[in-house]
């Protein structure tokens, strides 16, 4: 009977342990994110300002290893054929960064519509 306590314990404590960690997320779409984000976390603010204004000079930075490889960006998801229907288009993306999830979306200033006419 003990041995039956014992092992119900360490599989219990087991998994606590193997529980994941919630990751703390911080969406950047919203109007004044970037400021709380500034006061919140000063050092963070200065990674996302220097990815972002990466992304203005070049948007296909995103769909590389950019991110991964300057900035140390881990699990860099890329909505590639999703758009956001606006002039000049938007598509979404996230990443983590010293975990934690970041979002927002990188406008698509290389990426151009035109119109046809219907036959």
């Amino acid at each position: 009977m003990r041995l039956l306590a014992a092992t119900l314990a360490l599989f219990a404590f087991t998994v606590v342990l193997a529980a994941p960690e919630q990751q703390r997320t911080v969406d950047l779409r919203g109007p004044h994110a970037l400021e709380d984000l500034q006061k919140s976390d000063p050092a963070a603010y200065g990674q996302i300002e220097a990815i972002i204004a990466g992304l203005r000079e070049k948007p296909v930075r995103a769909e590389g290893d950019w991110l991964q490889v300057t900035f140390d960006a881990r699990d860099v998801n890329l909505s590639r054929f999703i758009y956001r229907i606006s002039l000049p288009p938007r598509q979404l993306l996230s990443f983590t960064l010293r975990d934690v999830r970041y979002t927002l979306y990188v406008t698509r200033t290389d990426v151009t519509g035109r119109a046809s006419p219907v036959r």
